[in-house]
């Protein structure tokens, strides 16, 4: 018998695509993860950080979603947190913002699949965004 060492993945992000109809790139965030990659049915907390050219405010949101590549949708709801609370906002342009979330896997991963970091005011307006095939 042969004693087998499990492989451990290094989830590497980064840049999104532009939303569709943009041809401009979003800033890439920094996103890691405190199991990684993570494990099914397990919490995992996502410390992101990023610089913005627009304002942090109470408005914006920050979103984690575990995505199937092959159906191209999400997994199970997406995470959506606000950006920033109480004293704590607004983080002006320019300075730097970084947020932990604790976010549940889903129980159903797949072998490969797509995680999606977002920090924005709305869909057509990120502010910046992470991407990385699992």
């Amino acid at each position: 018998m042969v004693n087998a060492v499990p492989h451990k993945r290094t989830t590497s992000f980064g840049a999104c695509p532009p939303p569709e109809g943009s041809h401009t790139q979003i800033p890439v965030l920094q996103v890691s993860l405190s199991t990684d990659p993570p494990v099914a049915g397990q919490k995992d907390a996502f410390t992101v950080s990023g610089k913005f050219t627009k304002d942090v405010t109470d408005q914006t949101k920050l979103v984690i979603a575990f995505v199937d590549i092959i159906g191209k949708k999400p997994i199970q709801d997406p995470t959506t947190v606000p950006a920033c609370t109480g004293s704590g906002c607004p983080i002006k342009a320019g300075d730097q913002y970084t947020q932990t979330v604790e976010v549940q896997a889903p129980e159903n991963l797949p072998v490969t699949y797509a995680l999606v970091v977002g920090v924005g005011n709305s869909i057509p307006d990120p502010l910046g965004c992470a991407f990385a095939i699992v």
